[in-house]
């Protein structure tokens, strides 16, 4: 159900067609880079914050979509494992948000950067499509 959600709001912000995020891996991959595209620009965007509010936005809602769409029950320590991930993604947004200097977006970016990477491979392991 969480799935039909993310892949619903990418339509609607980013206004592709269904066919193109049809698979949940492929679901889950977009909002991944979404996140890691929104989090990049924040970080380089320095002082300008108020620019930045829409970034902000996409990037909070892309942590709560790959959140709820974690199956604890069959994923285990891995659906764990991400949650204190995104958790940790979530809370040094807020950090930059509030314009906490002691923010490590840079971290996050390199985090996602590696799930990403381990996502995307997973998916050609399993017949996805990787983009």
């Amino acid at each position: 159900m969480n799935l039909m959600l993310a892949r619903s709001t990418y339509i609607q912000d980013h206004k592709v067609q269904v066919s193109d995020i049809a698979d949940p891996h492929t679901t889950i991959l977009l909002v991944m880079q979404e996140l890691n595209k929104n989090l990049r620009k924040i970080a380089d965007h320095g002082t300008r914050h108020a620019a930045l509010r829409k970034q902000f936005t996409n990037a909070f809602t892309a942590i709560y979509i790959l959140q709820t769409s974690l199956d604890f029950t069959r994923g285990g320590e891995i659906a764990e494992n991400l949650f204190q991930l995104y958790e940790y993604v979530r809370q040094e947004l807020l950090k930059a948000f509030g314009r906490n200097p002691d923010h490590s977006l840079s971290n996050c970016i390199v985090l996602l950067d590696e799930i990403i990477e381990a996502w995307e491979m997973v998916g050609s392991m399993v017949g996805g499509q990787p983009t």
